[in-house]
């Protein structure tokens, strides 16, 4: 685009270095940390009857903390592909009686008790159904342009290091 600029000799030099350097250290992590890699990896986890004081910072609560985040990766991933599917909707458009009926789980009621992780991952699925895909090509604003994927990277990255938000 025109935004983008040419890389000089001296950039691709920094880029090249940098990805020698996160293959190295890839292959020095799974030669060092093989038990810990497998950390990483995605086990079935019953999320119905887990909360988030079982997350970390709680004591043993890295495990379920990991497969939690991988779960919304997941979701996110997969809402961000089909953000890009021309084939889906801009809008899947439910009247709020229909949506009341079909939302699992779903209940305006605050209550006394936490939601399990099963019910956030839910509602985190029922979020993104059912909300705008404003970065979806057929979605026209004067606001947006669609969805950056290095926006969205950097923004996950904002969020995870500002704990603030």
């Amino acid at each position: 685009g025109f935004l983008q600029r040419t890389n000089s000799l001296e950039d691709k030099g920094r880029i090249v270095s940098s990805l020698k350097e996160r293959q190295s250290s890839k292959s020095l992590l799974a030669c060092e940390n093989s038990e810990k890699e497998s950390r990483f990896r995605r086990t079935e986890t019953d999320f119905s009857n887990l909360y988030a004081r079982d997350l970390l910072p709680a004591k043993n609560g890295e495990e379920q903390t990991m497969q939690f985040l991988l779960e919304v990766v997941d979701i996110l991933l997969n809402y961000v592909r089909k953000t890009f599917d021309r084939s889906t909707k801009v809008l899947d458009f439910h009247h709020p009686h229909q949506l009341l009926e079909g939302m699992e789980g779903f209940n305006l009621e605050l209550s006394d008790n936490p939601e399990s992780l099963e019910q956030i991952l839910v509602d985190c699925r029922d979020t993104l159904k059912y909300g705008v895909r404003t970065g979806h090509p057929r979605f026209f604003n004067q606001l947006s342009t669609g969805l950056d994927i290095i926006g969205l990277a950097g923004e996950w990255l904002t969020s995870t290091a500002n704990t603030n938000m």
